[in-house]
């Protein structure tokens, strides 16, 4: 990780048309903005797009010096280009591992992945034979760095064995506490850093969502839990209420005051939120330069603590429970 880099990446899954429709000028327009900015983290997959939005980047970084951006993409699923959600097969093998790399690094046009995660664990594949995988693809140079994504901590443990991981990739945010101590405290040891992926959880930690908030037809977010009308309503009221009057006292929008509060967080890397338009980059962008006092801090920490107390005396439920998310806060 270069630490005198912009701490705020730029996510691509939204690059596919899964939220708001974006199209290919459009999305290709996102990424210039993000790299003739200061951006340098981007994040990516094969199943974003299903192959798509990694060809999309690969069109577009070709034009930058290689040393101007750290691309970030995936293993773990096979096959993708032509696929669905409901189709595509996970795979953490080694033969897939190997063959899947070699894809990505076609479509992204790059000789090297800065950094390589495992999307999700495969509960069909011992740890140690994807990580055999892994340690093969970086010794030849095809990537630099070793992460896992969407694991538990016993997973995290699972593949980290000869203590190779260098980062994780797991959902949280200011509303998503999935780190817990005993968590936090295994990643400060090992030295692994946590990149928080939907850290303004899709719009709701942000100035743009009301409980008035219109999904478009095929947006992912329909039927999603955490954007039932109850869960969402709460949310939506309790930032405006909490969390916005202290963005406001600060001068920033209410995604840069809860990003600036993510990358305080000890074990916190970078942050990789999505944008759907160029204006959304730039504001999430300067995110990395919002400083935030002690006071700053204990009054955030008081609004999520009211959050909690509100919905556990209200609902008999933690945050997690009433959002609807599973064990790993998905």
């Amino acid at each position: 990780m270069n630490i005198k880099k912009n701490r705020i990446g730029l996510g691509t899954f939204p690059l596919a048309s899964v939220f708001t429709r974006v199209t290919k000028k459009q999305a290709e327009g996102i990424v210039k903005t993000f790299l003739d900015n200061g951006g340098y983290y981007i994040d990516s997959a094969p199943l974003y797009g299903f192959g798509k939005v990694e060809e999309l980047l690969g069109r577009v970084l070709r034009q930058y010096s290689r040393n101007k951006y750290f691309i970030i993409t995936k293993c773990g699923y096979i096959d993708v280009v032509g696929k669905s959600f409901q189709t595509v097969k996970k795979s953490c093998k080694y033969k897939d591992v190997i063959r899947e790399c070699e894809k990505s690094l076609e479509r992204l046009k790059v000789d090297s992945i800065d950094l390589y995660f495992v999307h999700s664990p495969d509960p069909t594949t011992p740890f140690d034979e994807t990580m055999d995988a892994l340690e093969k693809l970086q010794k030849d140079g095809k990537i630099r760095e070793i992460g896992v994504s969407n694991v538990n901590l016993e997973e995290l443990k699972g593949y980290n064995k000869k203590g190779k991981i260098e980062y994780i990739q797991n959902r949280f945010s200011l509303i998503n506490r999935s780190i817990n101590e005993k968590f936090e405290r295994y990643l400060v040891k090992n030295n692994i850093m946590l990149i928080p992926y939907q850290p303004i959880e899709r719009s709701q930690l942000s100035d743009r969502v009301s409980s008035e908030y219109n999904f478009r037809k095929g947006d992912l977010r329909i039927g999603r839990t955490d954007w039932e009308d109850v869960p969402f309503t709460v949310i939506t009221k309790w930032v405006q209420k909490y969390i916005a009057p202290i963005a406001k006292e600060k001068g920033v929008a209410v995604e840069q005051l809860v990003m600036a509060w993510e990358l305080q967080q000890k074990y916190v890397g970078f942050v990789i939120p999505g944008a759907t338009s160029e204006k959304q980059v730039l504001t999430n962008s300067a995110s990395d330069k919002v400083t935030l006092s002690k006071s700053n801090i204990l009054k955030i920490g008081k609004a999520y603590y009211a959050l909690e107390k509100m919905i556990k005396t209200k609902f008999s439920k933690t945050v997690r429970e009433f959002r609807g998310l599973n064990e790993k806060y998905y």
